[in-house]
């Protein structure tokens, strides 16, 4: 299962990484700061999941889960 990360607090995003990478199967293609660069990434690949903070800059949380529910691959939020 491929997923990316959604965080702007540096530590947690780590954190995340760490348990994701040490108690599941899953594969992380991209960690993001930023909503827009995450709707960039998804024009061009495509993920099973993403892990998804509310409070990210440019675009938040809401509203990029809004825009990502447009698209014809939807992946878990």
């Amino acid at each position: 299962m491929k997923v990316i990360i959604v965080e702007d607090e540096f530590l947690a995003q780590q954190e995340l990484s760490w348990l994701i990478k040490e108690h599941s199967q899953m594969e992380i293609v991209g960690t993001f700061d930023d909503g827009l660069d995450v709707l960039k990434f998804l024009q061009h690949n495509r993920v099973d999941a993403i892990f998804l903070d509310i409070n990210i800059p440019s675009l938040d949380g809401v509203l990029l889960a809004q825009n990502i529910s447009q698209f014809a691959h939807k992946p878990f939020i």
